[in-house]
């Protein structure tokens, strides 16, 4: 048994509005069910994290991001466990350094299982690659998976039917299309998207109805066709995974060639517990 499995597993995932944080326990003690895996992998399942923190750094100040970190970390024995990072902030990386003592191992493309097809893997986002990772313990055999993260920005990336990843589309998030609406024109208000909480009418019957509705179902639309343009010459439909902040919202619209998406929580984290498990 590796050291990971013997001591746990402290997960953070820097990403560009979000600070989230999950505590993967040492093996046999995890509460978390373990979702089941597709794939013959050495590691058993599909790991979840017992608990789980997101602070969005864009909100407070850097004093205020350390201090509820630091306060949620109380709980949990990381001194002693395995302390991963994957950021997109590299601002943020020395702060968060300093408050785990710099025991923080910052993962790159060259760490992770997954073989990247794209011309210069180091600049990929490495949150988008570890989406892979989780992916590829959950998809079926020789057939390719889209990876939709809903967050900042939104991603569309293609992992192939032998696992790599080909790479994918990047396009605005629900709240940054809000906010260039706003800052793009004259009259139109800014549209937190909190204010939706269930598919809106596609004809918006008032300004904020009308943006709602150009908000969710453009992201609806756009996820769609890219998803059927990356997988148009694959022999079968491929298995979508979807995660991030609005993921909740919007997975039940993404269907692809009749396949219903799946929306898989904290998809980034789960593939730093995967990757670690390879590490050790």
């Amino acid at each position: 048994m590796n050291q990971g499995a013997e001591t746990g597993l402290m997960a953070l995932d820097v990403g560009s509005g979000r600070v989230k944080l999950g505590w993967f326990p040492a093996r046999g003690a995890c509460s978390s069910e373990s979702l089941s895996s597709v794939l013959p992998i050495a590691a058993v399942g599909f790991p979840q994290p017992d608990e789980t923190l997101a602070v969005a750094h864009r909100e407070c100040s850097p004093g205020d991001l350390i201090e509820a970190i630091q306060q949620w970390l109380e709980q949990f024995p990381w001194q002693t466990a395995q302390c991963l990072m994957a950021s997109v902030r590299p601002e943020l990386n020395p702060l968060l350094q300093e408050l785990f003592d710099h025991r923080l191992r910052q993962l790159s493309a060259a760490d992770l299982p997954l073989e990247v097809r794209v011309d210069q893997p180091d600049k990929v986002g490495v949150d988008r690659l570890l989406s892979a990772v989780a992916a590829n313990r959950l998809r079926q055999p020789q057939r390719a998976a889209i990876t939709v993260d809903l967050g900042t920005a939104t991603t569309v990336d293609l992992i192939g039917a032998d696992g790599a990843f080909e790479g994918g589309a990047i396009l605005p998030g629900l709240g940054l299309s809000a906010a260039a609406l706003h800052a793009g024109t004259s009259s139109l208000p800014q549209l937190s998207p909190t204010s939706i909480d269930a598919p809106p009418a596609p004809v918006g019957k008032s300004t904020a109805l009308a943006i709602q509705a150009g908000l969710y179902w453009g992201a609806v639309g756009a996820v769609r066709q890219l998803a059927r343009m990356q997988t148009k010459n694959s022999d079968t439909a491929p298995q979508v995974f979807v995660t991030g902040g609005d993921a909740a919202l919007l997975t039940e619209q993404l269907v692809v060639a009749s396949t219903a998406a799946r929306h898989v929580p904290h998809m980034v984290l789960v593939g730093m517990a995967i990757t670690e498990a390879e590490l050790s």
